[in-house]
């Protein structure tokens, strides 16, 4: 409607012969202006900026299709005040909001969320996006959300109901956190969780069941991304108890049932091993009752995870692997790292020193999150990569007469590989979303000898 009266508007100035024309046109003109100022909607800042937003399509077994964003928004610390530094940031809904309205401007359509993440941020996110879609109605905006987060013993003091791994509990009972014949966990340290994808078909429907309905009553619609946030397993103190999987069938015939199916458009696996996603595949390919999976999430960043993932069972991707065009070839690609834009690196100079003090200082506090994050990430390795990532920046600027800084080059290396279809951003404000997005086009100025370079340097 708008845009054909600005259409309208714009022949008649071009073509008009007699002033009453001319002035019709500027009536018209005027009108669309004033529309869209009345809407908070520019469209033509909103075409502009969004010309360099990249859009894939996928689609699903039932052949229904979308075009995603090909940055992802990150919602995991949006909401979380004391997430990093020493000040903490004043969270508000208004300042969130300004931060979700800036992403679509910019051409973001997909936002990764889930009912675990810390400040109650899949409500609040779904309450956003209610709000913009009575502000925006023909503008498509989509959620993803997650489900097959193992149960947390350190909270809830005691192993969830139903049937849970014997090696679980023995191991609890030889560590003296269980007691024989109990289920309380008075003492379970951080980081010791219960499989939620364990067990027969009926308790991992039943389990995700009450996940899935508490992103329900957050956003308010069923998501039209649904992603098992981990594989079958266990741990203790962040350690994986050694057992064997629950089979990749029967976790999928779960999420295929008429229990779920219908509650989510595609389906997709994050931190979960190639091989059992390669089986995952191969059983949706020969087996037309079961959703295909279409998504992917592994770790994938320059600053690689040590052998300490910066999570329980996070799976990291590689840069050979993401190089590799017949990486888990069939599913896309759409990786995380803690750089995405936020970045735990946005330090003052010199940054990886201040970045990794203040790390260890909430490692020290006993911080969950910080005693992975420090070991995974600030490593000598990584170190390395950091200080060739600035020397490369640098040198880059000088040859293109560019601007960019390190964090938008760490980004542009994880898009450029052969195998990012997507990649999964966590800017906490409006200034890093901004940088994140230039990515973009960075990242096709990059060759794969300089992703080598990044990553190995001159060997």
């Amino acid at each position: 409607m708008k845009l054909a009266l600005l259409t309208t508007g714009v022949r008649h100035l071009a073509g008009g012969k007699n002033k009453m024309n001319r002035i019709r046109a500027l009536m018209l003109v005027t009108i669309f202006l004033f529309s869209c100022f009345l809407n908070g909607n520019f469209l033509f800042a909103a075409d502009r900026a969004a010309d360099g937003m990249e859009y894939i399509e996928v689609r699903n077994e039932k052949n229904e299709r979308v075009k995603f964003s090909r940055l992802i928004l990150g919602t995991d610390h949006l909401a979380q005040e004391d997430w990093y530094g020493p000040n903490s940031r004043k969270i508000t809904d208004e300042g969130i909001n300004n931060l979700l309205d800036e992403a679509v401007r910019l051409g973001i359509n997909l936002f990764d969320t889930s009912p675990i993440y810390v400040g109650d941020i899949e409500y609040r996110l779904g309450k956003w996006m209610t709000a913009f879609r009575q502000k925006n109605p023909d503008k498509k905006i989509y959620a993803l959300s997650k489900g097959g987060f193992p149960f947390d013993l350190y909270w809830s003091k005691k192993l969830p109901t139903g049937e849970n791994s014997f090696c679980l509990q023995e191991m609890l009972k030889a560590k003296g956190i269980m007691a024989e014949g109990f289920a309380d966990l008075p003492n379970a340290p951080n980081g010791t969780y219960a499989s939620r994808l364990f067990g027969d078909k009926e308790q991992i429907i039943a389990r995700v069941s009450e996940e899935m309905g508490h992103t329900l009553k957050n956003l308010g619609e069923y998501p039209a991304v649904y992603l098992m946030h981990r594989d079958d397993a266990d741990f203790i103190n962040f350690e994986p108890v050694k057992r064997s999987q629950n089979s990749v069938n029967t976790i999928m015939q779960a999420l295929s049932s008429k229990e779920l199916r219908d509650k989510f458009t595609f389906l997709g696996w994050s931190n979960w091993k190639p091989n059992r996603i390669t089986r995952s595949l191969a059983l949706a390919n020969k087996h037309a009752n079961l959703a295909k999976p279409v998504f992917n999430s592994p770790y994938f960043s320059l600053f690689e995870m040590s052998e300490r993932a910066i999570h329980a069972g996070g799976v990291q991707a590689t840069h050979e692997d993401m190089m590799d065009e017949s990486f888990l070839k069939g599913i896309k690609l759409m990786p995380y790292s803690p750089l995405g834009g936020v970045s735990i690196l946005d330090r003052p100079e010199p940054c990886w020193e201040n970045a990794r003090k203040e790390a260890r200082k909430k490692y020290a506090q006993g911080d969950p999150y910080w005693k992975n994050v420090y070991h995974s990430i600030f490593t000598c390795a990584n170190e390395e990569r950091y200080n060739r990532l600035v020397r490369f920046t640098d040198d880059f600027n000088k040859k293109h007469k560019t601007s960019y800084v390190a964090d938008q080059m760490a980004n542009a290396y994880a898009l450029a590989h052969k195998r990012t279809d997507f990649l999964v951003i966590g800017p906490i404000t409006i200034e890093q979303l901004r940088r994140t997005v230039a990515a973009l086009k960075l990242a096709k100025m990059l060759s794969p000898e300089d992703l080598d370079f990044l990553c190995y340097g001159d060997e």
